[in-house]
């Protein structure tokens, strides 16, 4: 036996659109930790890139809303794309 329901009853309006930014942090000087302040205002995913461009995994921690830093096991530069 199959149901049927109307999903027109169930199914509100769709909300606003979703707001895309991607900030980009250039890290020139060497570090093994690096602190972003991004002003998005939110938690946003972070990939970070080396100066050759292979991608780097680091320990983020989400100090605020506006604010990210991520540590290393040893100093690099790069770059930071947080979106």
């Amino acid at each position: 036996m199959a149901t049927t329901i109307d999903l027109g009853s169930i199914i509100g309006p769709p909300g606003p659109p979703g707001k895309v930014e991607t900030t980009i942090h250039n890290q020139t000087a060497p570090s093994a930790t690096w602190t972003i302040t991004h002003g998005l205002g939110r938690y946003p995913a972070v990939t970070i890139v080396d100066s050759a461009g292979s991608v780097v995994i680091g320990d983020v921690e989400y100090i605020d809303d506006n604010t990210v830093t991520i540590a290393f096991g040893s100093a690099f530069s790069g770059k930071a794309y947080l979106n």
